[in-house]
């Protein structure tokens, strides 16, 4: 005969005289009788205890505990250490059970005699309406071989629907009593770790929602308390013991428990991370895969993938960081992981100074917390020079000062900064990545652009003298440091490194979009790189966005200037009779301040008086070779010019930047990018006196017809482009080419005209080259051949017609290849029609416009251009940057200067296809001469790094005053 009840039902309480009796009455109901219940009074102040003692007068069943108050775990412990039954169930003081719950338990029970843990579902009570839901679990109900690993995302198992095993609840201890809202979590995560959880498919609880309990008084803190009770418990428990019954010597066991480790550990949702980023369950996912344990080489490149693939969010948060020294970790050759604790309360502080920098609603509820149940000071103010910028020192790992550069790095983190110390030389046998309390240390074999370019972005890189130069790091600036600074001194120097000049110079570029091709992605890497000690860079706009141009830095103003000068340009509701020609560009069209800029009646004068002293022969048109471009040297007539179109064209973008740049100050400083902004430019300047420099991209003799059809708007916009560029401070051009361009066919002074070479933002470039792109996994897995690549928009101008026939020869030579064309344009329709004609289907795809391209380019084994002309030819710099070789026509002007007439890669005569093809045969012959234009490119490529470029843009804008010299025009 049993002694002993069958279930004990241990009932904590404070203070909750109001829901007691009938939670104690829900036990009563019950339809299974064989029950003790013991009521646990935690210091209550209320009638709690006279009702506690009055139903244990009534039922021998219930019997009364009386303690000084605790908390929830203390007054369940106080329970279970009198509870008498097989089987133990926790009822909260207002909460309910189901007259059937018990029935239901012991049913399963016997159903499943070997299981010691049982949960279900539960009906939601809300207190101010009385509605009873019933709902689902918390979270996802997870397969048994990963319930305890799906609860590091969500705690799926309501406490009061349990049922345990007495002697189970013994084996693992009871409530831990530091944990005052997740003590119950902390728990499961215990219990489940020994048993697996069986779940019943029945609502056999109640859970009231009411204002009084404390997961509405304080809801943050128990996330809180959530992430360092997970935190906590993977800090003790290897991976194998996150799946404790999962056999991990089968390959598909061990697969599907790392696929669902990976996707707790991606989600920053996930009850984890609560307490902010860690990389934790990562490092013990690591530990194991990359250990002699895991019989499964697949597994490393299962969870490196993953791994770069978190990398290359797009956002500078602290979850994105993390991913990305994981990547530099992972990516190392031969990489040792040993999980190291990771104590929440560094986590804590962390994402407190985080929250604090970013102004974040959650800081003072953080703070409150890590005050209450932490015992942290309650700091409030951030100390002085806080930032959350990114600053990565590399290191020597055989340095003398290895000591200071961690202090360093420590008192930064303090201050809100992320550092990361990259030691260079290898691990050793000392862990790839390492986890500090204020900063990771990875160590990698080298600093070089297979490791560096997968940090993205950082605001601040700090070497000592000895260290490479910085092309493979995305970097905002850099701080040198000589060897034997003490930690105190190098923190110095990092936060003046941070000290803004006041005031800065204002820099505005302007553009016709913020994004479109080649001069847009110079644009946005200059104003990324700017300095921002000495200048505030913004970006105006002339006309509205046709597409969704990458994020530009925070601190980058964006206005568009098109609309709001619309607006104020013509007043609406105004008839005018159509005036005589030019009287229509006086008192219509042009504004009158504008009238005095143009002076077209003076030009007029001073035209007819140079003519006249010049020769009869200057006056005919004049070839002049430039390149292989055919150009004309002829002053125009203004009165074969067609100025009402362009001046409808021009002057709502004239009179907005005037407007605009008046608030700014003499000091600011306009760099219009290509013609159209340089025009406004000078148009402006009959408003508002400003400096600018036009900065041009392109082969302006080739490019304005393509624009410009019309010949009297040609004509029109060939004046006004001329006019610009000689009033300009100064105008910039990539090559050698187009300044002679521009020198001979628009009359622009030689003297204004300076060569910047286009940026590459080497590191950028290299790291996009890493993504994995499914589409690009599968060319290269349908294409065992020769891969070749096109980059480019789909327009004539491309010539992508000798691409074709390039294409065609090498087939009919019998060479195996493949072709990827990558880019979209309105000639798409016309190469496929070649395509099909030149019977090219299997070895030509067009794959379109692709957001990141550089993928494509790294899975080629050339990078082909075939171009009529290039002003530079970016391209090329790309695709050396992404280690693939090149061949290029000789087309005029960028190629050739590019490839240091072909030593960096091959070129061929245009419009030669036979030429195309032969060196494309070249390269699929000798693999040595691929190696060596491999790496030649790659070193070329540096050269024209941003961060060398870059220089040349600060030097010029310097020396341009700050008030424009006054011009006759």
């Amino acid at each position: 005969m049993r002694t002993t009840p069958f279930a004990t039902i241990v009932i904590p309480t404070f203070n909750q005289d109001s829901y007691l009796r009938q939670a104690l009455d829900s036990l009563l109901a019950q339809t299974d009788s064989d029950w003790e219940a013991i009521i646990v009074n935690d210091g209550s102040t209320d009638n709690t205890r006279r009702i506690a003692d009055d139903y244990a007068a009534r039922d021998s069943r219930f019997r009364c505990i009386h303690k000084s108050n605790g908390g929830v775990a203390s007054a369940l412990n106080a329970g279970l250490e009198h509870a008498r039954g097989d089987w133990i169930h926790w009822l909260s003081s207002d909460d309910l059970f189901e007259p059937h719950k018990l029935a239901v338990n012991r049913q399963w029970i016997e159903q499943n005699p070997d299981s010691n843990f049982f949960f279900s579902y539960f009906t939601l009570l809300r207190e101010p309406t009385g509605e009873r839901e019933r709902r689902e679990l918390w979270g996802p109900l997870p397969a048994a071989e990963n319930q305890l690993l799906t609860l590091f995302y969500r705690n799926y198992i309501n406490g009061i629907s349990i049922c345990i095993r007495g002697a189970a609840w013994r084996e693992i201890g009871f409530f831990d009593e530091s944990l005052r809202y997740a003590q119950d979590y902390d728990l499961w995560l215990r219990l489940l770790q020994k048993h697996r959880g069986v779940f019943i498919p029945e609502w056999t609880v109640v859970s009231r929602n009411h204002t009084a309990q404390g997961s509405e008084t304080f809801p943050d803190a128990c996330y809180y308390d959530t992430a360092k009770a997970a935190l906590r418990f993977i800090n003790e428990h290897s991976f194998p013991e996150l799946v404790p019954f999962a056999d991990l010597r089968h390959h598909e066991t061990a697969k599907k428990a790392i696929a669902c480790a990976l996707d707790v550990a991606t989600d920053p949702s996930s009850f984890l991370y609560c307490l902010g980023p860690h990389t934790a369950l990562l490092s013990r996912i690591l530990e194991w895969v990359f250990s002699d344990a895991c019989i499964h080489p697949d597994l490393k490149a299962t969870v490196k993938n993953r791994i770069d693939a978190m990398s290359f969010a797009e956002s500078n948060d602290d979850w994105t960081w993390m991913w990305r020294q994981l990547a530099i970790a992972t990516n190392e050759e031969l990489p040792v992981f040993r999980h190291n604790p990771q104590p929440h309360l560094a986590l804590a502080m962390r994402e407190w100074r985080s929250k604090q920098i970013s102004d974040h609603a959650k800081q003072n509820t953080l703070r409150d917390y890590l005050s209450r149940f932490d015992g942290i000071a309650d700091e409030r103010f951030l100390p002085s020079s806080s930032s959350n910028s990114r600053i990565v020192f590399l290191v020597n790992v055989e340095t003398e000062d290895a000591a200071a550069w961690l202090d360093a790095a420590g008192r930064l983190g303090k201050r809100g900064f992320r550092p990361l110390i990259l030691f260079e030389s290898g691990a050793g046998d000392l862990p790839t990545f390492d986890t500090l309390d204020w900063f990771n240390i990875v160590r990698i074999a080298a600093f070089d652009s297979h490791s560096l370019p997968r940090l993205g972005d950082v605001e601040l890189l700090v070497t000592e003298r000895s260290a490479p130069e910085a092309a493979w790091v995305s970097t905002l600036s850099s701080l040198i440091l000589e060897a034997g600074l003490c930690a105190g001194d190098i923190e110095s120097r990092v936060l003046s490194a941070f000290e803004r000049r006041q005031p800065r110079r204002p820099i505005i570029f302007l553009e016709r979009v913020t994004w479109g091709g080649g001069a847009e992605r110079v644009v946005y890497d200059i104003i990324r790189h700017l300095n921002r000690k000495f200048y505030q860079p913004s970006v105006w706009t002339m006309f509205p966005d046709h597409t969704t141009p990458p994020a530009l830095p925070d601190d980058v103003e964006i206005l568009n200037l098109h609309e709001s000068a619309l607006r104020d340009w013509a007043p609406t509701g105004e008839t005018v009779t159509p005036p005589t020609r030019f009287h229509r560009i006086y008192h219509r069209v042009v504004p009158l301040r504008l009238r005095g800029r143009l002076q077209l009646g003076r030009v007029i004068t001073s035209l007819k008086q140079r003519l006249r002293g010049l020769a009869r022969a200057a006056l005919r048109p004049r070839l002049i070779s430039v390149g292989s471009v055919t150009t004309h040297n002829r002053m125009t007539s203004p009165a074969e010019l067609d100025f009402v179109a362009s001046m409808l064209h021009h002057n709502p973008s004239a009179a907005g930047l005037a407007r605009a740049v008046t608030g700014l100050g003499d000091g600011a400083l306009v760099v219009s990018v290509m013609e159209e902004a340089a025009v406004a430019a000078w148009l402006a300047q009959a408003e508002a006196p400003f400096p600018y420099i036009a900065s041009l991209h392109t082969v302006e003799s080739a490019c304005l017809p393509d624009n410009y059809p019309s010949p009297g708007r040609l004509k029109a916009e060939r004046w006004l482009f001329s006019a610009a560029c000689n009033r300009a401070t100064a105008v910039t051009m990539p090559t050698n080419g187009c300044m002679t361009d521009l020198a001979v066919n628009f009359l622009v002074s030689s003297s204004k005209i300076r060569k910047i070479p286009n940026p590459v933002d080497c590191s950028k470039v290299r790291w996009l080259s890493f993504q994995q792109d499914p589409a690009v996994q599968r060319w290269k897995a349908a294409s065992p051949v020769f891969r070749l690549v096109h980059v480019g928009r789909l327009d004539p101008q491309k010539n992508h017609n000798l691409l074709l026939l390039a294409c065609r020869e090498l087939k009919s030579r019998g060479r195996a290849f493949s072709l990827a064309i990558v880019g979209d344009g309105h000639a798409r329709r016309d190469i496929e029609n070649t395509v099909r004609e030149y019977k090219l289907e299997n070895e030509v795809i067009l794959v379109g416009e692709q957001k990141n391209p550089f993928p494509w380019i790294a899975a080629a084994d050339s990078l082909l251009l075939t171009s009529r002309f290039e002003a530079f030819a970016l391209v090329l710099l790309e695709a050396m940057v992404c280690e693939t070789p090149v061949i290029s026509v000789d087309c005029p002007v960028g190629p050739a200067e590019v490839l240091n007439n072909g030593e960096f890669g091959l070129l061929v005569s245009p419009n030669d296809p036979v030429a195309m093809a032969d060196a494309v045969e070249r390269l699929i012959q000798d693999p040595q001469l691929a190696l060596r234009l491999k790496k030649a490119g790659h070193e070329r490529a540096k050269l024209f790094d941003v961060k060398s470029i870059l220089p040349l843009w600060e030097a010029l804008i310097d020396e341009t005053p700050a008030i424009p010299e006054a011009i006759d025009s």
